[in-house]
């Protein structure tokens, strides 16, 4: 049986599942469903949807109208097995837009500008009426007029297409059905008197033209002069036209417009079409920004041709871009409005004396080359016409009093993360627009299971920029999506390949950028350079460090807001960072990069950001395992790209020392957050090959000591002992306690390992003694050093021992604020547990454990707390359940990467093995199969549920 949904809401609200019908009980609950259906996959927090649902509430009350809502809601809708359609917490909640269900809103919203009359009749023929009758929310108000407005739009296409291609007995079906739904749409009666016409019924012509009058003049108009003319030709015998314009205008007097028609088709952009609508609705002065390629101009288009229908005078687009005197700008407005200059008076009057009657929208495209003369005419036009809007396009904002600006975003691109379908890659915009060009370049061409992985490394790369990726897809003329995802690293070479009838800029990647350049101030350049050697973003602070030789300090923030200004830069908010982050396209970066390379400052730049770096790596240490462990650990997961490039740099410019020093600072972050074994020992390995001579400095030590404790974390294929040694005799040549100590416990932890207790005992013992006799600095150093003398006594047996231990080890970390080793000190203590027979103990312990884990993000503590669960299940003979914990446990381990920790695993797979030995082979491959298909939130549930 089918768990998918049917969802109408044109012409009715019903919801269906397998043809019965699902109802949900109160107006509230159909309300709050409409709203996240048609929102799918955007998460709403819960007070402001309250808010917004019921705005005349009281808080606490419309709360509980939320609650009230969202129960009647989940109870009515039935349980999905594949996905929930309903995500609901106690922070948010969304529509699952990975569910099963089919909607008639996103039908016909999907419809772009290249469909055929059939596909078109298909979906309009599902079109039953207006969004949500009788529903009389401000917001369905809203959308309701923004799809009626994409309805009439299309039946004018349809009309338009059917005459075209001769079909008037459908013109005949489907204008009675346009007149029947629409708002007295006189493109239908056109396309009816036509199609009476041609049939020779002439008494149908005159009585179609008395319904249109009749039926306009209910609203106080009359029809407009293409309908009267239309009339007055097919009445007076005159040769019916192969094709008649058919656009859609407003009733009453014909809307004009003088819209570009593009000559591709529109992809994706059906939320920005509906957030621009409802930013015009409301504003009179809408500037679309953002940086050159990212599609406003197309996107300004698709949103004047919707506009359309609300402005009973028209909409006129002014193209700006040849145009190199802003005085002209006037005359410019005036051409496409087919305004005439009146002598002795200046064209502006003249403008302002023939639009201040008008309900009219203009449309400024490309302003930025002459943003100051753009500025001051909208300004004054607008004074002057209180019926006027603008909507302008432009690299930055006009800088006007109630200007409102919308930054036009990338086309939404898949995450890199995980592998999706080719169904779930299609539903993205870059992928589809990328494939669409790619099919109209080489005929056959089409996205598969071969090719999608490059498509989606293309798309990504380019950072989802609409011309960027029509630029690679023409080049799959020559060559494969694999060549052209390999050759980016040099895209501005590649992407040469524009059509030859599109403006000069947009012909190369490079042309469009160099557009933006070079509107720049040479202060604005300079930063602009500069910040390219910053990879994945950066903060003030950063960006006052590196780049402000020869600047102030103070003038970086206002150069950097002009930046933000012209869409070379995007600011970035994070609720978890308390600074704010910024960053470049990836293709502007290298775009800037390559500029920078040309300059004599390039060394000084990046020799400063590595200074930054090594810093920030060496101030992390002392304070990762601290009360602001988890502060610091999320600014270095968002600062790990600009450090994987200054220990690059360092490494390859002959400052291998630095990385080491890096390297050593960020050991236990890098242990901390997932697979450890090759990107960091590849890094420190490099670093100590191109280190002068070998030389035996701290920092050496320090990147030594780091590769023993990776061995110990993640068993390394080859012995580690010589490095340690290494590591313990410059300690002791040099006279440091730190390096000293370190060396002697990473070697008590490899003879743990190797199973010498004895000898990692004693070995464990001299460290700590030196960590004690460090005083406060060594502080941290003990308690490691106790909690891993600890793990020898539990693999020993020693239990009262290892608990003493262990206890005092949590004392100093919880004074400490060390979260990251308190929870490994806890889940100490669960094994202890649980090995005794205490199992609600354990699980107790292991839960703490398991939160602590998850606070910080630490992938291997989370997995070896799930395995500690499945161990706990075969102790109390929960086979079960230890079987899908298991299963869940390798499944995951081996998706993220990782291995638990030495004496996690060796504790897993002794009741593995007891497992396998106690419980039947059937039932267990059984179990196992369902926990091999739970995600790691389910196992983690799972976990939980039952204890």
């Amino acid at each position: 049986m089918s768990n998918k949904l049917e969802v109408r809401l044109l012409g009715k609200f019903d919801v269906r599942r397998d043809g019965k019908s699902i109802t949900i009980a109160s107006r509230p609950a159909q309300s709050l469903f409409a709203y996240l259906i048609l929102s799918a996959g955007t998460s709403h927090r819960r007070e402001k949807l309250a808010g917004f649902l019921w705005p005349d509430s009281l808080e606490e009350t419309a709360r509980d109208n939320l609650r009230h809502a969202l129960w009647r809601m989940r109870k009515a809708l039935p349980s999905n097995p594949n996905a929930e359609f309903i995500l609901a917490d106690d922070l948010s909640v969304a529509f699952n837009a990975s569910a099963e269900y089919s909607l008639d809103v996103a039908e016909l919203e999907k419809l772009s500008e290249s469909t055929s009359a059939d596909e078109l009749m298909a979906v309009l023929s599902e079109y039953h009426g207006e969004l949500l009758p009788g529903f009389y929310d401000e917001w369905v108000v809203l959308e309701r007029e923004h799809l009626n407005s994409i309805f009439e739009h299309k039946m004018a296409r349809l009309m338009s297409l059917l005459q075209d291609e001769r079909r008037w007995l459908d013109i005949l079906d489907w204008g009675e059905r346009w007149i029947k739904l629409g708002q007295k749409p006189e493109p239908a009666y056109r396309a009816l008197m036509t199609a009476h016409a041609v049939k020779g019924d002439m008494s149908k012509v005159a009585a179609t033209y008395e319904r249109c009058v009749k039926s306009l003049r209910e609203f106080g108009i009359e029809p407009s002069e293409q309908t009267k003319a239309l009339y007055e030709d097919l009445k007076s015998g005159k040769e019916i036209p192969k094709t008649a314009s058919l656009a859609t205008k407003s009733a009453g007097k014909e809307a004009a417009s003088n819209i570009p028609i593009p000559l591709t088709s529109f992809i994706g952009r059906q939320k920005e079409l509906k957030e621009i609508a409802k930013l015009l609705s409301s504003s009179r002065l809408l500037t679309l920004t953002g940086p050159g390629g990212v599609g406003k101009t197309r996107l300004a288009i698709q949103s004047a041709n919707d506009a359309i229908k609300k402005f009973k005078d028209g909409v006129f687009w002014v193209a700006l871009v040849g145009l190199s005197d802003g005085n002209l700008i006037p005359q410019e407005i005036a051409q496409s409005l087919n305004v005439r200059e009146v002598s002795n008076e200046p064209i502006i009057e003249t403008l302002k004396t023939y639009l201040k009657p008008k309900d009219l929208l203009i449309i400024l495209d490309n302003c930025e080359h002459l943003i100051r003369a753009c500025a001051q005419y909208a300004e004054q036009l607008l004074a002057a016409c209180p019926q006027l809007k603008i909507l302008a396009t432009s690299i930055e904002a006009l800088g006007l009093f109630n200007e409102t600006t919308w930054q036009v975003p990338s086309l939404p691109l898949p995450e890199m993360q995980g592998p999706l379908s080719l169904k779930e890659l299609q539903e993205f915009a870059s992928i589809e627009l990328f494939d669409e060009r790619a099919g109209k370049a080489k005929s056959g061409f089409a996205l598969d299971e071969r090719n999608a992985s490059s498509i989606a490394q293309i798309c990504r790369r380019l950072d989802g920029i609409p011309l960027a990726i029509e630029l690679a897809a023409a080049r799959i003329k020559v060559l494969s999506v694999d060549e052209i995802a390999a050759r980016l690293d040099d895209r501005f070479s590649l992407l040469t390949a524009g059509s030859r009838t599109a403006i000069p800029r947009h012909q190369t990647l490079r042309a469009t950028i160099d557009w933006s350049y070079d509107l720049l101030t040479e202060p604005e350049r300079v930063l602009l350079r500069r910040l390219s050697v910053f990879a994945g973003g950066f903060t003030l602070k950063a960006a006052e460090a590196v780049c402000s030789q020869g600047m102030k300090r103070s003038d970086i923030l206002d150069l950097l807001g002009r930046l933000v200004d012209k869409s070379f830069v995007i600011v970035e908010a994070d609720s978890k960072i308390s600074e704010t982050h910024y960053r470049l396209l990836e293709t502007i970066r290298q775009y800037a990069l390559e500029k920078l390379m040309g300059t004599e400052e390039v060394r000084e730049v990046r020799d400063q950001h590595l200074e930054f770096y090594l810093s920030m790596a060496e101030k992390s240490e002392s304070n990762i395992f601290s009360n602001d462990s988890a502060a610091w650990f999320t600014q270095l997961d968002r600062e790990i790209d600009n450090i994987r490039a200054a220990m690059e740099w360092s490494t390859n410019s002959g400052k291998a020392g630095a990385a080491l020093q890096m390297a050593g600072s960020l050991v236990y972050f890098w242990f901390a957050h997932g697979p450890v074994g090759s990107e960091w020992h590849d890094r420190v390995q490099q670093a100590l090959a191109r280190s002068e001579g070998k030389e035996r400095t701290l920092a050496r030590a320090k990147a030594l000591n780091g590769i023993g404790f990776m061995y110990w974390a993640d068993i390394y294929p080859i012995d580690r002992h010589p490095e340690l040694e290494e590591a313990l005799s410059i300690g002791r040549e040099l006279g440091d306690p730190w390096n000293t100590a370190t060396a002697l416990r990473n070697l008590g932890l490899l003879e743990n390992i190797r199973g010498n207790y004895p000898e990692a005992r004693a070995l464990l013992e001299q460290s700590l003694l030196i960590w004690r006799e460090m005083g406060p600095e060594g502080k941290t150093g003990s308690a490691w050093t106790l909690m891993f003398l600890g793990d020898v006594a539990l693999n020993h047996y020693e239990a009262e021992w290892a608990r003493s231990l262990f206890e005092e080890t949590i004392t100093i970390l919880k004074e400490l604020g060390d979260i990251n080793f308190l929870a490994y000190s806890i889940r100490r203590l669960a094994q202890l547990a649980w090995r005794e027979g205490d199992y609600q103990k354990a699980i107790a312990l292991c839960k703490k454990s398991l939160n602590l884990n998850q606070e910080v993000g630490d992938p291997r503590g989370v997995m070896a707390c799930l395995a500690g669960f499945g161990d706990i299940a075969v102790a109390q003979g929960k086979f079960e359940r230890a079987a899908r914990l298991m299963a869940a446990v390798e499944t995951q381990l081996s998706a993220i990467g990782i291995r638990l920790l030495h004496i996690d695993k060796m504790e897993y797979d002794r009741n593995l093995a007891q497992l396998r030995a106690q419980y039947d082979e059937k039932s267990l491959t059984k179990f196992w199969a369902k926990g091999k298909s739970m995600s790691l939130d389910e196992a983690i549930a799972f976990a939980l549920e039952k204890t």
